[in-house]
Protein backbone atom coordinates (compact mmCIF):
# COMPACT_ATOMS: atom_id res chain seq x y z
CA UNK A 1 0.00 0.00 0.00
CA UNK A 2 1.37 3.21 -0.99
CA UNK A 3 2.85 5.50 2.06
CA UNK A 4 0.95 8.88 2.56
CA UNK A 5 0.18 10.50 5.75
CA UNK A 6 -3.40 9.42 6.09
CA UNK A 7 -4.72 11.86 8.70
CA UNK A 8 -3.59 14.90 6.76
CA UNK A 9 -5.76 13.58 3.37
CA UNK A 10 -8.71 12.63 5.78
CA UNK A 11 -8.65 16.47 6.89
CA UNK A 12 -9.68 17.58 3.57
CA UNK A 13 -13.06 15.50 3.71
CA UNK A 14 -16.09 16.37 5.93
CA UNK A 15 -16.71 13.33 7.65
CA UNK A 16 -14.96 12.53 10.21
CA UNK A 17 -12.66 9.43 10.69
CA UNK A 18 -13.00 6.98 13.53
CA UNK A 19 -10.87 3.61 12.55
CA UNK A 20 -8.78 2.68 9.12
CA UNK A 21 -8.08 -0.17 8.02
CA UNK A 22 -6.10 -1.76 5.04
CA UNK A 23 -7.07 -3.38 2.37
CA UNK A 24 -5.50 -4.88 -0.58
CA UNK A 25 -6.14 -2.19 -2.99
CA UNK A 26 -7.22 0.64 -0.78
CA UNK A 27 -8.26 1.88 2.80
CA UNK A 28 -11.02 1.58 4.21
CA UNK A 29 -12.91 4.53 6.65
CA UNK A 30 -15.13 3.97 9.39
CA UNK A 31 -16.53 7.90 8.90
CA UNK A 32 -19.62 9.58 11.14
CA UNK A 33 -20.84 9.36 7.26
CA UNK A 34 -20.62 5.79 7.12
CA UNK A 35 -18.04 3.78 5.67
CA UNK A 36 -16.06 5.27 3.23
CA UNK A 37 -12.61 3.82 0.58
CA UNK A 38 -9.78 6.20 0.27
CA UNK A 39 -8.17 5.22 -3.19
CA UNK A 40 -4.00 6.25 -4.14
CA UNK A 41 -3.82 6.21 -7.90
CA UNK A 42 -0.43 6.08 -8.80
CA UNK A 43 -0.91 8.20 -11.74
CA UNK A 44 -2.91 11.32 -11.53
CA UNK A 45 -3.70 11.49 -15.26
CA UNK A 46 -5.52 8.03 -15.08
CA UNK A 47 -7.45 9.37 -11.88
CA UNK A 48 -8.34 12.63 -13.89
CA UNK A 49 -9.99 10.97 -16.59
CA UNK A 50 -11.46 8.22 -14.39
CA UNK A 51 -13.25 11.05 -12.98
CA UNK A 52 -14.49 12.58 -16.27
CA UNK A 53 -16.00 9.31 -17.19
CA UNK A 54 -18.20 8.52 -14.11
CA UNK A 55 -19.68 12.19 -13.84
CA UNK A 56 -20.51 11.91 -17.98
CA UNK A 57 -21.52 8.24 -17.19
CA UNK A 58 -24.03 9.43 -14.51
CA UNK A 59 -25.28 13.02 -16.28
CA UNK A 60 -26.84 9.74 -19.08
CA UNK A 61 -28.52 8.53 -16.60
CA UNK A 62 -26.56 5.59 -14.61
CA UNK A 63 -25.60 6.62 -11.32
CA UNK A 64 -25.04 3.47 -9.96
CA UNK A 65 -21.37 3.47 -10.19
CA UNK A 66 -18.44 4.46 -7.58
CA UNK A 67 -18.40 8.23 -7.77
CA UNK A 68 -15.72 10.85 -6.14
CA UNK A 69 -16.89 12.49 -2.95
CA UNK A 70 -15.71 16.42 -2.67
CA UNK A 71 -13.33 17.71 -1.06
CA UNK A 72 -14.38 20.40 1.70
CA UNK A 73 -13.02 22.82 -0.59
CA UNK A 74 -15.43 21.06 -3.97
CA UNK A 75 -12.47 19.25 -5.26
CA UNK A 76 -12.90 15.63 -6.45
CA UNK A 77 -9.64 14.15 -5.53
CA UNK A 78 -6.40 15.42 -4.19
CA UNK A 79 -2.82 15.45 -5.49
CA UNK A 80 -0.51 14.26 -3.11
CA UNK A 81 2.80 14.45 -4.52
CA UNK A 82 2.99 12.41 -7.75
CA UNK A 83 0.40 10.56 -6.70
CA UNK A 84 -3.76 11.21 -6.78
CA UNK A 85 -6.03 10.54 -4.12
CA UNK A 86 -9.90 9.85 -3.94
CA UNK A 87 -12.87 8.62 -1.83
CA UNK A 88 -15.71 7.21 -2.04
CA UNK A 89 -18.53 5.44 -0.74
CA UNK A 90 -18.22 1.63 0.43
CA UNK A 91 -21.51 -0.10 -0.56
CA UNK A 92 -21.46 -3.31 2.27
CA UNK A 93 -23.84 -5.59 0.58
CA UNK A 94 -22.74 -6.15 -2.80
CA UNK A 95 -24.61 -9.25 -4.21
CA UNK A 96 -23.20 -11.59 -7.52
CA UNK A 97 -25.43 -10.77 -10.61
CA UNK A 98 -26.99 -13.94 -11.80
CA UNK A 99 -26.29 -15.10 -15.28
CA UNK A 100 -29.26 -14.22 -17.70
CA UNK A 101 -29.67 -12.91 -21.22
CA UNK A 102 -32.00 -9.72 -19.82
CA UNK A 103 -29.09 -8.66 -17.17
CA UNK A 104 -26.49 -9.39 -20.05
CA UNK A 105 -28.11 -6.77 -22.37
CA UNK A 106 -28.17 -4.72 -19.69
CA UNK A 107 -24.16 -4.92 -18.72
CA UNK A 108 -23.80 -4.36 -22.34
CA UNK A 109 -25.98 -1.15 -22.86
CA UNK A 110 -23.97 0.37 -19.30
CA UNK A 111 -20.53 -0.74 -21.15
CA UNK A 112 -21.39 0.93 -24.11
CA UNK A 113 -22.37 4.25 -22.45
CA UNK A 114 -19.13 3.84 -20.28
CA UNK A 115 -17.54 3.58 -23.41
CA UNK A 116 -19.20 6.99 -24.94
CA UNK A 117 -18.00 8.57 -21.37
CA UNK A 118 -14.35 7.56 -21.86
CA UNK A 119 -14.07 8.50 -25.34
CA UNK A 120 -15.14 12.18 -24.63
CA UNK A 121 -11.97 12.57 -22.83
CA UNK A 122 -9.01 13.93 -24.46
CA UNK A 123 -6.58 12.94 -21.70
CA UNK A 124 -5.49 9.83 -23.13
CA UNK A 125 -4.64 8.42 -26.41
CA UNK A 126 -6.11 5.30 -28.24
CA UNK A 127 -4.26 5.26 -31.20
CA UNK A 128 -1.11 5.43 -28.79
CA UNK A 129 -2.72 2.30 -26.79
CA UNK A 130 -3.25 0.26 -29.84
CA UNK A 131 -0.14 1.24 -31.04
CA UNK A 132 1.48 -0.37 -28.10
CA UNK A 133 -1.11 -3.39 -27.96
CA UNK A 134 0.63 -4.10 -31.50
CA UNK A 135 4.18 -3.92 -30.76
CA UNK A 136 3.90 -6.19 -27.48
CA UNK A 137 1.94 -8.77 -29.80
CA UNK A 138 4.41 -8.68 -32.24
CA UNK A 139 7.36 -8.85 -29.56
CA UNK A 140 5.30 -11.78 -28.07
CA UNK A 141 5.00 -13.98 -31.44
CA UNK A 142 8.52 -13.09 -32.09
CA UNK A 143 10.05 -14.39 -28.62
CA UNK A 144 7.49 -17.96 -29.08
CA UNK A 145 8.44 -18.11 -31.98
CA UNK A 146 12.25 -18.57 -30.97
CA UNK A 147 11.29 -20.97 -28.18
CA UNK A 148 8.85 -23.08 -30.42
CA UNK A 149 11.89 -23.57 -32.81
CA UNK A 150 14.29 -24.87 -30.38
CA UNK A 151 11.87 -27.32 -28.37
CA UNK A 152 11.15 -28.73 -31.68
CA UNK A 153 14.74 -28.60 -32.89
CA UNK A 154 15.69 -30.61 -30.30
CA UNK A 155 12.45 -32.54 -29.43
CA UNK A 156 10.28 -32.55 -32.25
CA UNK A 157 11.52 -36.59 -33.23
CA UNK A 158 11.15 -37.85 -29.95
CA UNK A 159 8.40 -40.19 -29.12
CA UNK A 160 5.54 -39.71 -26.74
CA UNK A 161 4.66 -36.42 -24.80
CA UNK A 162 6.76 -34.27 -26.26
CA UNK A 163 6.64 -34.55 -29.92
CA UNK A 164 3.34 -34.53 -29.30
CA UNK A 165 3.66 -30.64 -27.75
CA UNK A 166 6.21 -30.03 -30.94
CA UNK A 167 3.57 -30.58 -32.77
CA UNK A 168 1.12 -28.26 -31.16
CA UNK A 169 3.27 -25.01 -31.39
CA UNK A 170 2.95 -24.60 -35.04
CA UNK A 171 -0.80 -24.22 -34.62
CA UNK A 172 -0.28 -22.34 -31.59
CA UNK A 173 2.05 -19.70 -33.58
CA UNK A 174 -0.62 -18.97 -36.65
CA UNK A 175 -3.37 -18.73 -34.10
CA UNK A 176 -0.28 -15.43 -32.43
CA UNK A 177 0.47 -14.25 -35.93
CA UNK A 178 -3.16 -14.03 -36.48
CA UNK A 179 -4.09 -12.22 -33.73
CA UNK A 180 -1.49 -10.08 -34.01
CA UNK A 181 -1.62 -9.57 -38.19
CA UNK A 182 -5.71 -8.73 -37.15
CA UNK A 183 -4.26 -5.51 -34.80
CA UNK A 184 -3.14 -3.99 -38.02
CA UNK A 185 -6.00 -4.65 -39.91
CA UNK A 186 -6.44 -1.88 -42.92
CA UNK A 187 -10.05 -1.91 -41.86
CA UNK A 188 -9.41 -0.58 -38.32
CA UNK A 189 -8.78 2.96 -38.10
CA UNK A 190 -6.64 4.20 -34.97
CA UNK A 191 -7.89 7.65 -35.10
CA UNK A 192 -11.34 6.25 -34.04
CA UNK A 193 -10.19 3.93 -30.86
CA UNK A 194 -10.44 5.51 -27.61
CA UNK A 195 -9.19 4.17 -24.06
CA UNK A 196 -10.44 1.65 -21.64
CA UNK A 197 -9.48 -0.83 -19.14
CA UNK A 198 -7.80 -3.22 -20.19
CA UNK A 199 -9.40 -6.19 -18.98
CA UNK A 200 -13.57 -5.83 -17.80
CA UNK A 201 -14.01 -8.59 -15.29
CA UNK A 202 -17.14 -10.26 -13.59
CA UNK A 203 -15.81 -8.68 -9.91
CA UNK A 204 -16.73 -5.57 -11.87
CA UNK A 205 -20.58 -6.26 -11.27
CA UNK A 206 -22.86 -6.80 -8.83
CA UNK A 207 -26.60 -6.33 -7.36
CA UNK A 208 -27.31 -3.71 -4.85
CA UNK A 209 -30.64 -3.58 -3.61
CA UNK A 210 -31.90 -5.46 -6.81
CA UNK A 211 -29.96 -2.99 -9.50
CA UNK A 212 -27.25 -3.15 -11.54
CA UNK A 213 -23.82 -1.62 -9.75
CA UNK A 214 -20.42 -1.01 -11.65
CA UNK A 215 -17.76 -1.12 -9.59
CA UNK A 216 -14.01 -1.45 -9.27
CA UNK A 217 -11.47 0.22 -11.72
CA UNK A 218 -9.09 2.60 -9.07
CA UNK A 219 -6.14 1.06 -10.39
CA UNK A 220 -6.69 0.08 -13.89
CA UNK A 221 -4.27 -0.86 -16.64
CA UNK A 222 -5.84 0.49 -19.64
CA UNK A 223 -5.89 -0.31 -23.35
CA UNK A 224 -8.46 0.09 -25.89
CA UNK A 225 -11.85 -0.38 -25.44
CA UNK A 226 -12.40 -3.57 -27.76
CA UNK A 227 -9.90 -5.39 -25.50
CA UNK A 228 -12.15 -4.13 -22.41
CA UNK A 229 -15.42 -5.91 -24.42
CA UNK A 230 -13.67 -9.38 -25.68
CA UNK A 231 -11.89 -10.08 -22.38
CA UNK A 232 -15.23 -9.73 -20.65
CA UNK A 233 -17.32 -11.75 -23.59
CA UNK A 234 -14.26 -14.34 -23.36
CA UNK A 235 -14.47 -14.95 -19.87
CA UNK A 236 -18.12 -14.78 -19.77
CA UNK A 237 -18.45 -17.65 -22.22
CA UNK A 238 -15.82 -20.06 -20.51
CA UNK A 239 -17.92 -19.79 -17.73
CA UNK A 240 -21.53 -19.94 -18.83
CA UNK A 241 -21.35 -21.27 -22.23
CA UNK A 242 -24.39 -19.57 -23.46
CA UNK A 243 -23.99 -17.76 -27.20
CA UNK A 244 -27.38 -16.44 -26.16
CA UNK A 245 -25.73 -14.05 -23.51
CA UNK A 246 -22.96 -13.13 -25.72
CA UNK A 247 -25.97 -11.75 -28.40
CA UNK A 248 -27.59 -10.09 -25.33
CA UNK A 249 -24.35 -8.28 -24.12
CA UNK A 250 -23.72 -7.18 -27.90
CA UNK A 251 -27.06 -6.41 -28.68
CA UNK A 252 -27.22 -3.92 -25.47
CA UNK A 253 -23.88 -2.26 -26.54
CA UNK A 254 -24.74 -1.64 -29.97
CA UNK A 255 -27.99 0.36 -29.10
CA UNK A 256 -25.95 2.69 -27.12
CA UNK A 257 -22.85 2.74 -29.25
CA UNK A 258 -23.02 0.39 -32.54
CA UNK A 259 -19.51 -1.69 -33.46
CA UNK A 260 -18.18 -1.19 -37.18
CA UNK A 261 -16.42 -3.79 -39.04
CA UNK A 262 -13.04 -2.76 -37.71
CA UNK A 263 -14.27 -3.08 -34.11
CA UNK A 264 -15.60 -6.60 -34.80
CA UNK A 265 -11.84 -7.28 -36.07
CA UNK A 266 -10.59 -6.33 -32.76
CA UNK A 267 -12.47 -8.38 -30.60
CA UNK A 268 -11.33 -11.05 -32.87
CA UNK A 269 -7.83 -9.93 -32.46
CA UNK A 270 -8.01 -9.98 -28.67
CA UNK A 271 -10.13 -13.38 -28.35
CA UNK A 272 -7.80 -15.67 -30.67
CA UNK A 273 -4.87 -15.23 -28.91
CA UNK A 274 -4.50 -18.58 -27.16
CA UNK A 275 -3.84 -18.01 -23.49
CA UNK A 276 -4.08 -20.78 -21.67
CA UNK A 277 -2.44 -22.94 -24.69
CA UNK A 278 0.69 -20.08 -24.51
CA UNK A 279 1.08 -20.34 -20.81
CA UNK A 280 0.82 -24.20 -20.50
CA UNK A 281 3.29 -24.93 -22.87
CA UNK A 282 5.94 -22.37 -22.06
CA UNK A 283 5.38 -23.32 -18.83
CA UNK A 284 6.02 -27.49 -19.83
CA UNK A 285 9.27 -26.48 -22.07
CA UNK A 286 10.58 -24.37 -19.20
CA UNK A 287 10.39 -27.67 -16.73
CA UNK A 288 11.83 -29.88 -19.48
CA UNK A 289 14.86 -27.64 -20.16
CA UNK A 290 15.10 -27.71 -16.39
CA UNK A 291 15.08 -31.15 -16.40
CA UNK A 292 12.00 -30.69 -14.17
CA UNK A 293 9.08 -33.59 -14.29
CA UNK A 294 6.65 -32.19 -16.79
CA UNK A 295 3.29 -33.58 -17.27
CA UNK A 296 0.50 -32.46 -20.13
CA UNK A 297 -2.50 -32.49 -18.14
CA UNK A 298 -2.29 -28.25 -18.06
CA UNK A 299 -1.96 -28.67 -21.84
CA UNK A 300 -4.87 -31.13 -22.54
CA UNK A 301 -7.03 -28.47 -20.34
CA UNK A 302 -5.83 -25.67 -22.17
CA UNK A 303 -6.75 -27.37 -25.13
CA UNK A 304 -10.64 -27.89 -23.75
CA UNK A 305 -10.33 -24.38 -23.15
CA UNK A 306 -9.51 -23.08 -26.36
CA UNK A 307 -12.31 -25.49 -28.06
CA UNK A 308 -14.96 -23.21 -26.32
CA UNK A 309 -13.21 -19.98 -27.89
CA UNK A 310 -13.04 -21.30 -30.70
CA UNK A 311 -16.93 -21.95 -30.54
CA UNK A 312 -16.93 -18.44 -29.63
CA UNK A 313 -14.95 -16.93 -32.19
CA UNK A 314 -17.45 -18.42 -34.65
CA UNK A 315 -19.64 -16.70 -33.96
CA UNK A 316 -18.36 -13.56 -33.45
CA UNK A 317 -17.05 -13.95 -36.65
CA UNK A 318 -20.64 -14.30 -38.04
CA UNK A 319 -21.42 -11.31 -36.43
CA UNK A 320 -18.85 -9.30 -37.62
CA UNK A 321 -19.87 -10.41 -41.37
CA UNK A 322 -23.35 -9.76 -40.61
CA UNK A 323 -22.07 -5.69 -39.39
CA UNK A 324 -20.05 -5.20 -42.67
CA UNK A 325 -21.60 -2.49 -45.56
CA UNK A 326 -18.92 -1.22 -47.52
CA UNK A 327 -14.94 -1.62 -47.89
CA UNK A 328 -13.10 -4.94 -46.69
CA UNK A 329 -14.34 -8.06 -48.33
CA UNK A 330 -12.20 -10.44 -47.72
CA UNK A 331 -13.19 -13.40 -45.29
CA UNK A 332 -12.41 -13.39 -41.66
Amino acid sequence: MDKIDLSEVCQHYRARVIRITPLDDCYLLETNRGPKELHVWPRVDVMRWSFAWRERLARQGFRAVERFIRTRDTKPFLVVGKRGVTMTDHVRHIEACEPRAELARSCGRVIGMMHLSQQESPLLSGADYLKQEQIAADAKWTRTKAFAEAFRSKHGREPGEKRWVAELMQPMLQRMERSSAMLSHESVAPDTVSVSHRELQRDNWGMVKGELYLRGFFRPALSVQQRDVASFLRDHYLTHKDIGQIDAFLDGYEEVKPLSYGDYILLLAFMARPREVYRSIEAYTKRVAGKEEASVKAIEQALRIQESVDQLLQHIAYRAEQSRREGVHEPL
